[in-house]
């Protein structure tokens, strides 16, 4: 039992831990919808699917199959819906984990949750782009050739080269960006709707056939006004790359 004089020491000890600590302490990350398959590779462990309500732990190479959807919410509170054919890394951000996702192929959604309503900042990667999150709902998309396009619904992300993390373009509602190999990411561009999808946005392959800005990267498949997602998959090969500083 807690002395009674003891226990403001106790509680300003508890709040003035930091907030990866309290997250951690708010259970772990898990599947809360799913449809079709989810798999899950994890370190000396043979692949196996996921179920709903399932743990997912920090490390863990989430992979979707075809036709086949899942949403992982973390302990913050905050979601990740990986769409089909999709191939990510999550991690529980800790002191010494600092990307909250690495996403290898395919299309996911992300919504930050606030904590306390303060921001809540997060960082991911790609084979291409590092992402700063300072806003709450934006999705990723990454090709066959390692391309990466990042959309905004709302609030406020940062995104730039993996090599070349200080040339950055800041994103805001309803703007968007490719980022390709060996390049800077392009000047942000405005889309339409909302970015269920960032490689179903509507308008993209009539904006490239006019010649504008967006152009339409190699290796990405264009039909009719909208971009289609990757039609392969990769191995991730389960290892996180090493990242940048963050932006």
């Amino acid at each position: 039992m807690i002395r009674r004089r003891t226990l403001p020491l106790v509680l300003a000890t508890v709040f003035a831990l930091p907030l990866h600590a309290q997250w951690v302490a708010a259970g772990p990350a898990k599947v809360v919808s799913l449809t079709g398959t989810l798999t899950v590779k994890r370190s000396r462990e043979a692949t196996r699917p996921l179920r709903l309500q399932d743990a997912v732990a920090s490390g863990d190479e989430l992979i979707t199959g075809p036709n086949s959807e899942a949403v992982i919410q973390a302990s913050d509170g905050s979601t990740v819906r990986v769409f089909p054919d999709s191939r990510v890394i999550f991690n529980e951000r800790s002191a010494d984990i600092q990307e909250f996702l690495h996403l290898f192929l395919g299309s996911i959604k992300v919504h930050i949750e606030r904590i306390s309503g303060r921001p809540n900042p997060h960082k991911m990667t790609t084979p291409t782009a590092v992402i700063a999150v300072r806003g709450t709902t934006f999705s990723v998309f990454v090709n066959e050739t390692d391309a990466t396009l990042v959309a905004v619904d709302e609030g406020e992300v940062a995104v730039a080269n993996v090599a070349s993390p200080l040339e950055e373009v800041i994103l805001r509602n309803g703007q968007r960006t490719w980022v390709q190999r060996g390049q800077p990411p392009i000047a942000a561009q405005r889309f339409r709707g909302r970015s269920e999808r960032a490689d179903l946005i509507p308008g993209l392959a009539r904006e490239a056939a006019a010649g504008g800005a967006m152009r339409p990267v190699q290796g990405t498949r264009m039909a009719g006004t909208d971009m289609m997602g990757p039609a392969s998959s990769r191995s991730m090969g389960g290892a996180m790359p090493r990242s940048g500083p963050m932006h």
